[in-house]
């Protein structure tokens, strides 16, 4: 539909906030970016383990 505006005018930008050119200039820039990154790898590989488990404890089935 053309006349309806998302209510985000942004929706694929970043929840961290604005993007600092100083960081990159930082000498630690990388570290600060590879820790980023495992940290989000991290989460994401918890609340995988998180939902297997839930699966297991249910038997594999959604319950109503």
């Amino acid at each position: 539909m053309a006349g309806v505006r998302q209510p985000v005018d942004h929706p694929g930008m970043s929840e961290r906030g604005l993007h600092r050119i100083e960081d990159d200039l930082a000498e630690t820039w990388l570290e600060d970016w590879a820790g980023a990154g495992v940290a989000e790898i991290e989460d994401f590989l918890a609340k995988h383990a998180a939902f297997l488990s839930f699966l297991e404890g249910s038997g594999g089935h959604a319950e109503s």
